[in-house]
């Protein structure tokens, strides 16, 4: 079942700015404000909402917001 949390409101959360619902394919590097704490952030949250650690695949591949769909999806 995919997550009632959505990619943006989540990316969002972490930077604490709003991030466009349209810029699916926004890397996340590319968000305003964004670093490497965000990105530390992001995973954690990210493990919490989905109940388990992230493979290392997944985090290899985590850059734009559709990644953190594709994972909030996976759950």
């Amino acid at each position: 079942m995919a997550s009632p949390v959505n990619a943006h409101d989540l990316v969002a959360e972490i930077v604490q700015k709003k991030v466009p619902a349209a810029a699916t394919v926004t890397l996340l590097r590319d968000v305003d404000g964004w670093d490497s704490m965000h990105m530390v952030r992001l995973v954690l949250r990210l493990e919490e909402i989905v109940g388990r650690q992230l493979s290392e695949p997944e985090l290899e591949t985590l850059e734009s917001v559709r990644d953190v769909e594709r994972i909030l999806g996976s759950e």
